[in-house]
């Protein structure tokens, strides 16, 4: 199979990550508006419920999938076997687990219309096979279909959500738009698929468990909080700030995890034919791009908190300040923990060293939780999913470069240049704030001058990564320009 761009399959993810943040940030400021706190966190409640049933109908499968296919895109009949046993799994498993939803609502929780809505991200996990393309690096097909269908979601947000009573509309709007983009990507697998010769569903099942363990962990921590402030302190309005300040940090931070997603195959790959190497060097740039662009976010999205929330939010959401500051650092904590973790130890078949920094993490997220959030609510939720995120990738990190698998000089050696550039950065963005009123042209000019900047910081500072592959690709256009 065609050998494919690194470079283009991380622009082509980074750009459909970046509508995946684009969305959210826009229809954010309208549906807080018009639904107003409290039915954001009945909504948020809903998907961190239902969001349980989903990690175990994946069941570790669409890690696992992605990794295997990269394993054997160059053999097309094993590539064959690995897709349909698979996505037979995933079939059988979603089924189960909607059925067992559903005898969950019956009993313990309502028949409500916006806990029936939610149970189509069961179905999303049968009908999804985005996993299968990203294993062959045809991040094209994928960005895409999903651009259009996100685009779709906008549009149908703003002219179908009214009152705030239109909860159930945007539930139905954002859970119908994922199923359908993943079904959207059906017509590519002809191409690449031919019908099975043998289905056997749960052949690979301890391998998908073994990935299982890191991703219940990991996922169950991050909608852990959710269900506990519900459970704890009521599922509205700190539920409310709590999924919107959380939204935008993680939103923020999928930019800079889009290089995980890219990275994964190709580091597969590359082991999978004894080039570790070489896979070790894409590794190692993985960690370039957190520091490039992670550095900034986080600096940043904790400078203009105070002025972005209340103006993005709109009134009501006042506790969102803090916990944006907060969940800031979780940029630079996950994007570390995508690369060293999903990007080098699950390639690389160490996922039991995965599986224990995520425990850990999802351990200490829960103890955290308890002691934390009956004292001060989302506020104690959102500092114990940082501690979480810190201690996971302490032990990822850790590991690798106590048994010499990875330099800690050739990880933290770029660092250096994106901290002071994004410490200067915050710096001016505080002494601009001073001057200034709290208002829509004033946050773009704390962002447009931060940008500047953060820019001119790395270019004083001799920059060597993203500094030239911007020289290059305005190079690249000026002389496409020019023909």
């Amino acid at each position: 199979m065609e050998k494919k761009s690194v470079k283009k399959n991380f622009i082509y993810n980074a750009t459909f990550q970046t509508l995946t943040l684009l969305i959210p940030l826009v229809t954010t400021p309208y549906v807080s508006r018009i639904l107003g706190a409290e039915n954001v966190g009945v909504y948020s409640y809903s998907i961190s419920i239902v969001t349980y049933f989903v990690i175990v109908a994946a069941l570790g499968s669409t890690t696992f999938g992605q990794r295997n296919i990269a394993y054997y895109r160059d053999n097309k009949e094993q590539m064959n076997k690995v897709f349909w046993d698979t996505f037979s799994f995933r079939i059988i498993l979603s089924l189960v687990c909607l059925a067992i939803y559903y005898l969950f609502l019956i009993f313990f929780q309502s028949w409500s219309i916006i806990n029936l809505i939610v149970s189509l991200n069961i179905i999303n996990v049968a009908v999804d096979v985005s996993w299968f393309f990203q294993g062959i690096e045809e991040f094209k097909k994928t960005v895409t279909r999903n651009c259009i269908v996100k685009l779709i979601c906008l549009v149908g947000v703003f002219m179908f959500v009214k009152t705030s009573n239109d909860t159930w509309i945007y539930s139905l709007i954002i859970c119908a738009s994922m199923v359908l983009g993943n079904i959207s990507l059906w017509a590519s697998l002809p191409r690449y698929i031919s019908r099975p010769k043998k289905i056997t569903p749960f052949y690979n099942i301890k391998d998908m468990f073994l990935i299982f363990v890191p991703t219940i962990a990991s996922q169950v921590y991050t909608v852990l909080d959710k269900s506990m402030i519900g459970w704890i302190v009521g599922a509205g309005y700190q539920n409310g700030c709590y999924e919107q300040s959380e939204r935008i940090a993680r939103a923020t931070l999928t930019i800079v995890t889009a290089v995980g997603a890219v990275i994964l195959p190709r580091v597969s790959n590359l082991y999978n034919t004894g080039k570790i190497e070489i896979a070790k060097d894409y590794v190692y740039k993985g960690y370039k791009v957190v520091w490039a662009l992670g550095f900034p976010i986080m600096i940043g999205l904790i400078s203009i908190s105070s002025t972005l929330m209340p103006i993005y939010l709109g009134q009501g959401f006042e506790l969102s300040i803090l916990l944006l500051q907060i969940f800031s650092l979780l940029v630079i904590l996950v994007s570390l923990a995508y690369v060293t973790g999903l990007s080098y130890l699950v390639p690389t078949n160490q996922q039991n060293i995965y599986s224990i920094s995520v425990v850990a993490a999802a351990i200490i997220n829960f103890c955290a939780n308890l002691i934390l959030i009956p004292r001060i609510g989302a506020v104690g939720a959102a500092i114990a999913s940082v501690l979480a995120e810190g201690v996971g990738v302490i032990v990822q990190i850790g590991y690798c470069v106590v048994k010499k698998q990875l330099l800690l000089k050739s990880i933290l050696f770029s660092s250096w240049r994106y901290i002071i550039s994004s410490v200067v950065m915050g710096a001016c963005i505080w002494f601009l704030k001073i001057g200034l009123m709290m208002n829509i042209q004033a946050l773009v000019l704390e962002i447009c001058i931060g940008g500047l900047i953060y820019f001119a910081c790395l270019f004083l500072l001799k920059e060597d990564f993203i500094i030239p592959n911007l020289k290059s690709t305005i190079r690249k256009l000026d002389t496409k320009h020019n023909k």
